[in-house]
């Protein structure tokens, strides 16, 4: 073969390999999650459309950012593959991967438990029952931006406002994913914190049932 036939040959099959691996990602916008008064509280401070995203580079370098991309017509079943020691979710439909997002799991104390589980809540504008805020009852002013409400009862002039938790997907027990704070490290109490973009994007492709390995 000749050498410029030869190198036209090596340069397709590295365009082949690109084309399958750094498909732009296909995200869907959706503004901040934030509170009446325009405060955010503590568990999900940060929180934004592309929150753990560096959206300064292009999008073909995102792959180990966040990206969706499912081909028509793709068959198979869904599977949530969590890694805890990289921080990433990974997506797949039968064996083909077609989104990888950044996340936050459980910090020391409230660690994401390992397992094999399935998707058996759905909910897209979900508040947890346990986290969120105390605020003034005069003045509505956040005095306690990360409270427990199984601390015991709220003090006198104050209430419990609970965490939106958007997207929210069940996995077992009091752990889901949801949109959140994402650092690239351990910081939640026990849940999966996505991107919002990605948390969406997931919420509106995974059915209840899917298969969720969390390892």
């Amino acid at each position: 073969m000749k050498p410029g036939i030869l190198a036209l040959a090596s340069f397709g099959i590295i365009l082949a390999s690109c084309t399958q691996y750094n498909r732009p990602p296909l995200f869907d916008k959706i503004a901040d999650k934030v509170r009446g008064n325009g405060q955010k509280d503590a568990y999900l401070a940060g929180v934004g459309s592309t929150a753990g995203v560096n959206t300064e580079i292009p999008p073909e370098a995102r792959l180990g950012q966040g990206y969706w991309d499912k081909p028509a017509g793709i068959q198979g079943e869904p599977h949530i593959i969590i890694d805890l020691k990289q921080q990433k979710v990974f997506y797949y439909v039968g064996a083909t991967l077609v989104g990888i997002s950044p996340m936050s799991s459980g910090k020391e104390g409230y660690g994401t438990p390992k397992g094999t589980y399935k998707i058996i809540q759905k909910d897209a504008n979900y508040k947890s029952g346990t986290y969120g805020v105390l605020r003034s009852r005069a003045t509505g002013a956040v005095v306690n931006s990360d409270y427990n409400a199984r601390a015991g009862s709220t003090p006198a002039g104050t209430y419990f406002d609970p965490a939106p938790m958007p997207y929210w997907m069940r996995i077992t027990g009091g752990y889901g994913m949801h949109v959140g704070f994402v650092t690239g490290y351990p910081v939640s109490h026990g849940c999966v914190r996505l991107p919002a973009d990605m948390a969406k994007t997931f919420f509106e492709n995974t059915p209840l049932g899917t298969k969720v390995t969390i390892r």
